[in-house]
């Protein structure tokens, strides 16, 4: 049996396949980029992949009709994130929300009962104290809006055609597979000089306290999920439980940077989002922990992106 992974050459997506195959299973990757990150060569005989665009539902039907009978479910990480989905909203918009119908759709035509679609901690809004997975949505912004609207109509699925629809809430996932010059700003500004990045310079944003989870402990809570049986809840948080303010990431992008440029983060806040999610539903009934630290990942993150400055840009 193989788990079909949507975006699995991107960042969430290719780091749970590598965590996926490591366990022994095998990956359908289903993405618009056909260039496979350096870290899933090991695992390279465990991938099938399909070169695909999940807004072309033909395409996207002939990978199912082909695949369906080995398939034992999916894993959905196609998105546009955060302010990116502005620079052209109909286009995201659309990706973000009919990207996971057109999945459903053909895991319900094809019958496969399992679907995990990878969130955000911004469904919740404003929020002042850690938001549980029980406290309703309150999406602020496009984006936010595009993922609460998802995991509506997947719930629904769920409920009208007796699917399996689990939901990972994800909170600024960083690490390698991702170059800050192609991300969000607050992104780009945090761990930008990772790649030498010039310019580096914001008003106001290093009193910002956030939950920056290590892409590989966001791939860990996935796989849990994924596995899980019996579960008690389909929703989780998954992160790191701690906030870190944008400063303190900074300082020690500047400890590790191998290419170390000039960053001016002024005082004060960007904006009023939680700082942090309740991750102890997942600790419980997942087994779920972080088990990369701030620092070390920063640290991890830097030798990847030294040892792809002499290569060519990852494509987006």
């Amino acid at each position: 049996m193989a788990i079909f992974v949507t975006g699995g050459y991107g960042h969430i997506g290719s780091w749970t396949a590598l965590l996926l195959a490591r366990q022994g299973q095998h990956i359908i990757v289903y993405d618009t980029n056909d260039d496979a990150p350096d870290y899933l060569t090991e695992v390279a005989d465990s991938i099938t992949f399909i070169k695909g665009d999940v807004l072309k539902l033909t395409a996207l039907r002939e990978a199912f009709e082909h695949h369906h009978t080995n398939i034992d479910g999916v894993i959905h990480t196609v998105a546009t994130m955060g302010e990116l989905v502005q620079m052209d909203p109909h286009h995201n918009i659309n990706l973000n929300v009919m990207g996971l119908v057109n999945v459903l759709e053909l895991a319900r035509v094809f019958e496969i009962e399992k679907v995990l679609y990878t969130s955000t901690g911004a469904v919740y809004g404003v929020v002042d104290d850690l938001p549980t997975e029980s406290l309703p949505l309150c999406p602020t912004d496009l984006y936010a809006s595009t993922k609460t609207s998802a995991e509506h109509i997947g719930i629904q699925y769920a409920q009208t055609f007796g699917m399996d629809f689990r939901v990972a809430r994800l909170y600024f996932v960083y690490g390698p597979g991702k170059l800050p010059s192609r991300f969000i700003e607050l992104y780009k500004i945090a761990f930008g000089a990772l790649e030498g990045l010039e310019g580096l310079n914001m008003d106001k944003g290093a009193d910002q306290k956030l939950d920056f989870t290590y892409v590989e402990d966001a791939a860990r809570g996935i796989a849990l999920l994924f596995n899980a049986e019996n579960l008690r809840h389909k929703v989780f948080n998954i992160a790191t439980g701690k906030a870190h303010s944008i400063g303190e990431v900074v300082e020690i992008v500047r400890k590790h940077t191998h290419s170390p440029v000039p960053v001016h983060v002024g005082p004060g806040e960007l904006m009023r989002r939680s700082e942090a999610l309740d991750i102890s539903r997942a600790v419980a009934e997942l087994g779920y922990e972080p088990k990369v630290g701030l620092e070390a990942g920063i640290k991890r993150y830097a030798d990847w992106l030294k040892k792809h400055s002499a290569a060519p840009p990852l494509p987006k």
